[in-house]
């Protein structure tokens, strides 16, 4: 007989980067499931306060953590890991083997940007995930699949399935309210994360947490999240083509999305893509 489990997802706020490296860095989200007596935690953020609270949640819950689950090898989804392994020894952080080695060949380079760019407030870490034996993390008898999806905002990249409630925990493959990064990929990679995303649809999910996601929307609105990261990306990828310059490519943006939060990644996305048109790539 199977038992529901429940969500507990964490979004960190917008965040200011210092005045030398300018702009803002997107809300980043944790999630937490939980069933009668285990938990999993899925992402591990990377502020010191932000790990804090979501160590803090774990607590409240009552449950043993079993699993950090990394969807993928951004910093953000994974520099609390050490942190949270010292408060949770009993936890076994876990991700895809391709996502285990790309946050090993990656995570020096990362740990000396993450200290320039937050000035003490990130975590440093020097944990990295094992990895997963299979493609399913059971807790309390449950199974949640783990899907390696390839292309997000960066590849590879994983979801975790959970069909019990029908939630797809999505990492960087889906945002909500927040524009995609889009510069950490280009224009070969882009329809690729559509079809990452239209597998995500496929699954006909209930519920779909973004990685990225404003921290006042709703996780079961998939107009909001499944349509609203496949409108996006191709509006990026049709603006990109018709627009005469980075600027105007921000402004016809704009002018679909302007409720979305964090200007600062369409404004480096724009820039970043048409840097590779101008130099023939695009």
């Amino acid at each position: 007989m199977s038992t529901e489990l429940t969500l507990d997802v964490y979004t960190s706020p917008l965040v200011k980067l210092p005045e030398a490296v300018g702009g803002w860095f997107s809300p980043t989200t944790s999630t937490l499931l939980t069933g009668p007596t285990e938990a999993v935690l899925v992402d591990a953020q990377y502020l010191a306060d932000d790990v804090a609270e979501v160590a803090r949640r774990i607590q409240a819950s009552g449950r043993t953590l079993t699993h950090i689950f990394i969807t993928h090898a951004h910093a953000d989804h994974y520099f609390g890991l050490e942190r949270l392994l010292e408060l949770f020894p009993q936890a076994k952080a876990v991700a895809l083997p391709s996502v285990v080695a790309e946050i090993k060949a990656t995570n020096e380079a990362q740990r000396t940007m993450w200290r320039d760019w937050f000035e003490g407030k990130a975590l440093d870490n020097t944990a990295i995930p094992e990895p997963l034996d299979g493609d399913t993390i059971l807790l309390d008898g449950e199974e949640l699949k783990v899907i390696e999806v390839g292309q997000a905002d960066v590849a590879p990249a994983t979801i975790v399935w959970v069909p019990s409630i029908r939630a797809v925990i999505a990492g960087d493959a889906i945002y909500n309210g927040v524009n995609p990064f889009l510069a950490a990929s280009g224009p070969a990679e882009w329809p690729q994360w559509i079809e990452s995303v239209d597998k995500i649809a496929a699954l006909e999910p209930r519920i779909v947490v973004g990685g990225h996601k404003n921290p006042e929307a709703p996780d079961d609105d998939l107009a909001a999240t499944v349509d609203f990261t496949r409108g996006y990306i191709q509006a990026f990828i049709d603006e990109l083509e018709a627009s005469s310059d980075s600027r105007d490519l921000v402004a016809r943006m704009r002018g679909h999305y302007p409720h979305n939060l964090n200007p600062s990644a369409l404004v480096i996305s724009a820039v970043t893509a048409w840097k590779r048109k101008k130099a023939g790539h695009a």
